[in-house]
């Protein structure tokens, strides 16, 4: 199964960053997250399904995957940009103030991180 599950995540990805095929890298993500909900892969796969979303503008969708990388894999390396695009979500919404939370969030628990700096750029923008 771990060979099966390595190709399914390896098609997905190969779908945005060698075809570019980004219409048809949501729903291999949806198959691939539904079929090994608890991969190794699965916060990765949250995430990259949070970016295609988002690209797509469906900021409920979007946020809704980011939230699972954020809540359900806390120590997933791809949380401090999950919650970064949280912010931005909310800032797009117009939320504000849920937005300078995300943003506050990524900067005192991730001071290390690249979402950091941007995190700063955005807060300071509010």
């Amino acid at each position: 199964a771990g060979q099966d599950e390595a190709a399914a995540y390896d098609n997905a990805v190969n779908l945005i960053l060698k075809s570019r095929e980004y219409d048809r890298a949501i729903p291999a993500f949806q198959a691939f997250i539904q079929r090994f909900p608890n991969s190794e892969f699965a916060p990765n796969a949250h995430y990259w399904l949070g970016q295609l979303l988002f690209n797509k503008q469906s900021w409920a969708e979007a946020e809704e995957q980011f939230q699972i990388v954020s809540n359900r894999f806390s120590g997933s390396t791809k949380r401090p940009d999950a919650l970064l695009k949280l912010g931005v979500i909310a800032e797009r919404q117009g939320n504000t103030s849920s937005a300078r939370d995300f943003f506050q969030q990524v900067i005192s628990q991730y001071p290390d991180s690249s979402a950091r700096k941007l995190a700063e750029s955005r807060l300071s923008g509010l």
